[in-house]
Order: structure tokens, then C-alpha cells, then sequence
């Protein structure tokens, strides 16, 4: 947001605690979580959030995109420290299964539940490139059935987050998932 500098300091804080709150409520909650309780727990009126912000999505791009790009950065870098591909790719799905697992909001950022969150989609599209790589490096050393695809691979990475935040999901739906991957491999 290039205008902060132009606004007085009480916009600018406000702006401060409604991105920290942000970030806060969304981690626990995803990027659904109500944004009336943003506002509260900002101490600034709904209003506030809109006049500063306008929507759920442009709050999402001010402070999602910048912790999934970390999270992502991140596993990337585990990704690429390994030595076969199979390892890269199983790296890959084992780790951002734990992320759908352990962060709400990085699972609607992965499941893509808000399109219209566009600097989000971006950090988003990184991470398919390198699952997209990553299959077909696999099948250029023929070590991945041919018929298992870029969607097989966003199939199972759905799976795991619709499975991560139902609470009646089955108990070992991770298995599943681990199992259809191994079956996948030459």
C-alpha cells in the first residue's frame, strides 16, 4: 500500500493492527474466518476494515501472500536438497500435506478458495510450477506411471486439505493419500 505514507498516523496504525489481527485470525481460523472478528480484535469498527482494505480478498493479499511465500520458499528449498526425484516429489506432497495440516489459512491458500485474492493466487502458482516440474521430471526418468498426471498430484494435495479441516474426515486419510502416491511409482 504505496498511500500509507500520505495517510495520518491513526490510519496508518489502524492499517498496522488490522493486517497483525489479520494474520492472527486467519492462521487459526483460514481465510473464511469472519471479518468482524479481525475488526475486534484490531479495536477498529468493520467499517474501518473496508474503508481501509474494500474486501476479503484485498486484506488477504496484504498479509497472506508474503507467510505463504516463506512457507513455500521454504519447502522448495527442502525440495530441491534431495537427491532423486522420487524424493523431491514424495518431499513435496509429505510437505505441503503438514502445511495444509498446520496452517488453515495456507490450506484455502493452496485450495485455492479465494481466486479473486490475486497476489495470493501468485505465490500459489510458484508452488504448482514446481509439482508440475516435478511430475514430469519423473516421467522423463520413467520412474512415475505415465497415466499419473499433474491433476492426480492437485487430486491428492485436495484431498488432503478438504481431509485436513473436516473433523469427521476419516482417521486415516493421510495413509490413503501416501499409499495412492506409492502405487503411482515404477
Amino acid at each position: 500500500m504505496g498511500e500509507t505514507k500520505a495517510l495520518r498516523r491513526d490510519a496508518r496504525d489502524n492499517i498496522a493492527k488490522l493486517q497483525a489481527a489479520a494474520r492472527d485470525v486467519f492462521v487459526v481460523k483460514g481465510l473464511n474466518a469472519p471479518l468482524e472478528e479481525i475488526a475486534k480484535s484490531a479495536g477498529v469498527s468493520i467499517g474501518t476494515l473496508y474503508n481501509r482494505f474494500g474486501s476479503r480478498e484485498a486484506l488477504i493479499d496484504a498479509v497472506i501472500p508474503e507467510i505463504a511465500g516463506r512457507h513455500l520458499q521454504s519447502l522448495g528449498a527442502e525440495v530441491a536438497a534431495k537427491a532423486t526425484v522420487r524424493e523431491r516429489l514424495e518431499t513435496f506432497v509429505t510437505g505441503m500435506i503438514d502445511l495444509q495440516l498446520a496452517d488453515p489459512a495456507l490450506n484455502d491458500a493452496i485450495l485455492r478458495r479465494f481466486p479473486d485474492a490475486t497476489a495470493l493466487v501468485g505465490v500459489c502458482d510458484i508452488s504448482s510450477a514446481l509439482g508440475q516440474s516435478l511430475v514430469r521430471e519423473a516421467h522423463d526418468e520413467g520412474v512415475l506411471a505415465p497415466d499419473f498426471t499433474t491433476d492426480d498430484l492437485f487430486a491428492l494435495l485436495w484431498l488432503a486439505g478438504t481431509a485436513s479441516r473436516d473433523p469427521n474426515a476419516p482417521p486415516r486419510w493421510r495413509s490413503i493419500i501416501e499409499r495412492a502416491l506409492h502405487a503411482a511409482w515404477t
